[in-house]
């Protein structure tokens, strides 16, 4: 084929161009051998053939499980005791909070107590002296004085004890933060001392109300309208409270009598007025009876809570 003639396709075959061309790359191509040593430095040569690691599970001594067990029951337990140690340091805080609300609460309370107790007593002297009025017959040579003693017997002052501390902890469950078991008992004891003073007040309430329409039906209502001032009108002291002050009321004036000498009525009167007396008798008994348990009580959580500065 000479220079610018093109091939014929028809007549052209692959052994032809092999014969005509003897030192052709391709005949080198297809030898292996004559590739590797026309380029000794073939990658080819540097290569490496990776296999597949054949992963094969050994059985594990008994001690290693041993151990591994050992280390997360350490870890469980190490986590439960520590939440346990601060859980029992929030519950001792808790604990010694609960114990001085309740010295302060058990210090108002004496307080309160020394002076609802000779009130009470006082009270009931003014209602003997009320009945000595209503048994008197004919005319009463200190009708105003009657009055007073009439309206003041409608006043139902009550002493109202400072259990809250207590109250709280048993509505939710806290009592048991109390770890000495004679507080506990003196505690409870307070609260049974505390329920029995209670009823009694109730019962007295309830004989107050009894009396009013009979003081209605026989005491004149303008004379005690009268005696009322509002002027003076403030919040009183506990002492005050107790003792039933005189600041909004005052003696009438003159010499009112009754206007209805109805004896069964004034009986009747005396009779729930005797009642109640008999009621500030009970509550003043039950009254010295929670002073002593609080005196007790102060002592053992003194004691026990090292509360003497507190």
């Amino acid at each position: 084929m000479k220079g610018g003639d093109q091939p014929d396709l028809n007549n052209f075959a692959p052994d032809s161009y092999r014969d005509d061309n003897p030192h052709s790359e391709i005949e080198n191509k297809s030898d292996p051998d004559s590739y590797r040593d026309k380029y000794p430095k073939s990658e080819i040569s540097n290569m490496e053939v990776h296999h597949h690691p054949q992963l094969q599970h050994k059985p594990k001594p008994w001690k290693e499980y041993l151990l591994e067990y050992l280390m997360i029951f350490l870890a469980v337990m190490t986590g439960f005791f520590a939440e346990s140690y601060r859980e029992h340091l929030g519950e001792q805080s808790k604990e010694h909070e609960y114990a001085v609300n309740i010295k302060k609460d058990l210090l108002r309370d004496t307080v309160n107590v020394n002076v609802w107790i000779p009130a009470l007593h006082n009270r009931v002297a003014k209602f003997d002296t009320l009945i000595w009025y209503l048994e008197t017959d004919g005319i009463v040579k200190e009708g105003a004085n009657m009055y007073l003693l009439a309206r003041l017997s409608t006043r139902n002052s009550i002493y109202e004890p400072s259990d809250n501390t207590i109250s709280e902890m048993k509505s939710s469950g806290n009592l048991r933060l109390i770890h000495n078991r004679e507080i506990v008992n003196s505690l409870m004891n307070h609260e049974r001392t505390l329920e029995q003073y209670k009823n009694v007040v109730d019962m007295e309430e309830k004989e107050d109300i009894l009396s009013y329409p009979l003081l209605a039906q026989l005491f004149d209502a303008a004379v005690t309208d009268k005696m009322t001032n509002v002027s003076k009108n403030r919040i009183l002291s506990e002492k005050e409270y107790a003792g039933q002050s005189l600041d909004v009321l005052h003696m009438p004036p003159g010499n009112p009598q009754l206007i209805n000498h109805d004896k069964e009525k004034v009986n009747e009167l005396i009779y729930y007025l005797h009642q109640r007396k008999s009621s500030f008798l009970g509550e003043m008994r039950h009254l010295m009876g929670m002073k002593n348990q609080d005196i007790e009580l102060l002592k053992q959580l003194n004691e026990e809570y090292k509360l003497d500065d507190e």
